[in-house]
């Protein structure tokens, strides 16, 4: 069949194997080798998939197929162009306009931009104000300027080796039905702030999420009687938990 012959051609014009492509365009090695030898007809779909891991335009392997669905195709094949012209006149803005980078490296390029486009698409998502969005991201890479509460809350916080003594008499966060509790050691944490410095719970830091979520689980860790033995374990290690 023609377009097995042709997959076949260009692969080997490509210097693949069949392994290769098919860790490219994600279509098992079978497949691709029955296509090759034409005892099964790839679908329009997976002719796509082949014609981007071979950097080939796709008329050159569907030719003689028959089928009419052309316009996602055609569309694929005007957005790579238009992405490749993108990326390549930005380079040339920053490098200057008589620079022309290497194919791999215009390659390169266009990989790292299509990476980058679901972490985008998450950001445009977030409907928090702009300045919340900002502080946590200066808050992950630790550029944020440090206040008076944020010294409070490392104070009242749990070391690593005072949480180690406790994390074990708490519940699982996850029990198997819905969704899992926030970290026991965050809502501890926030509990023991309230506690040391008397806030209110409405006046909990942002950092411990919503305030309702500590208290709640505080009444929930009393009724159920696991905060008996908490408190008398942070006591040993030195920390008055008192509500």
């Amino acid at each position: 069949m023609k377009t097995g012959r042709n997959i076949r051609a260009i692969r080997k014009q490509r210097g693949l194997t069949l392994d290769e492509l098919s860790a490219l365009c994600g279509v098992s090695r079978d497949e691709l080798g029955a296509y090759e030898r034409g005892q099964a007809t790839p679908r329009p779909g997976t002719v796509e998939k082949i014609a981007q891991a071979l950097e080939a335009p796709i008329v050159t392997i569907r030719e003689g197929m028959g089928w009419t669905a052309q316009e996602p195709v055609e569309r694929w094949e005007a957005d790579g162009a238009a992405l490749r012209d993108g990326v390549l006149e930005t380079v040339r803005e920053l490098q200057g306009g008589d620079f022309t980078p290497d194919e791999a490296d215009i390659r390169l390029l266009m990989e790292s931009v299509k990476a980058s486009i679901p972490a985008l698409v998450e950001h445009m998502k977030d409907t928090r104000p702009e300045l919340e969005i900002h502080r946590e991201i200066l808050e992950e890479f630790g550029l944020l300027p440090q206040t008076k509460e944020d010294d409070l809350v490392r104070q009242c916080a749990l070391t690593d080796e005072q949480w180690a003594q406790v994390q074990g008499l708490l519940p699982p966060e996850k029990t198997g039905r819905g969704r899992a509790f926030k970290s026991n050691r965050l809502i501890l944490d926030g509990i023991l702030y309230h506690m040391i410095t008397g806030t209110a719970w409405k006046n909990l830091p942002q950092c411990f999420g919503r305030y309702k979520c500590v208290s709640d689980r505080l009444r929930l860790w009393e009724r159920t009687g696991v905060w008996g033995p908490v408190a008398e374990q942070l006591r040993k290690l030195g920390i008055d938990a008192r509500p």
